[in-house]
């Protein structure tokens, strides 16, 4: 549905909308495992359509990853600036963390589709996941860390760096297990309620960041 609307976006008439859709190809057997005339197949146009209109399959790819990105990296954007009115840590790790808690874990929004393209990026080409990454999440953190930097006690590069990437991998692993696994949902404490996830990875998140990384040099002395 989503590549057929990208198609529609273009000026591309499709003339069919089936259930099983080129996204869904695309999010089960990535770039690799689909083809061009398997994504016009199921899209109900002419291969030379998605040709003229999106080039070749990276700029189609492109685009069902642009339908889910880009509002997250707005939405990130928005409150990361609201969050400037009053600068704290928890203030722009909630601003960098809750929309994307919130969407990936909306239906209506495609966040599990969104999900899914995520989990698969590690898999894909090299070069289009640098593409991906260039333009739908180094922006946004830059921006966080800029912020981070200018308010942290603390200004090395190590300590900044390794902090904004463990914030972000606690996030995807906790957001990818509860949304993966709702078999646990009743079983683990700290899975039964959204709003208190949320709440403990800001914290964690807080906690992490307020304190400079144990550099090399220092460890034998802990």
């Amino acid at each position: 549905e989503i590549a057929c609307e990208c198609l529609r976006r273009r000026g591309c008439k499709v003339v069919a909308l089936p259930a099983y859709t080129p996204a869904s190809e695309v999010l089960s057997s990535g770039f690799d495992g689909v083809t061009m005339r398997a994504i016009a197949s199921e899209a109900g146009v002419n291969l030379a359509s998605i040709v003229y209109y999106f080039e070749n399959k990276e700029g189609l790819y492109l685009s069902v990853f642009r339908h889910y990105a880009e509002p997250l990296m707005e939405e990130r954007m928005k409150l990361l600036k609201e969050a400037d009115r009053e600068p704290s840590l928890r203030a722009y790790a909630r601003a960098f963390i809750e929309p994307a808690f919130r969407i990936l874990l909306d239906e209506s929004l495609g966040g599990p589709d969104h999900m899914r393209l995520l989990w698969r990026l590690p898999q894909e080409p090299e070069c289009l996941v640098e593409k991906i990454y260039d333009e739908f999440y180094a922006p946004v953190i830059r921006e966080m860390t800029e912020r981070v930097r200018q308010i942290c006690p603390w200004g090395d590069e190590l300590s900044l760096s390794w902090h904004v990437h463990i914030m972000s991998s606690i996030f995807h692993a906790t957001l990818g297990k509860y949304a993966t696994r709702p078999d646990l949902h009743d079983k683990e404490p700290w899975m039964k309620d959204q709003d208190r996830i949320l709440k403990m990875i800001v914290d964690t998140a807080v906690l992490l960041i307020s304190r400079p990384a144990l550099s090399p040099d220092k460890e034998g002395n802990a």
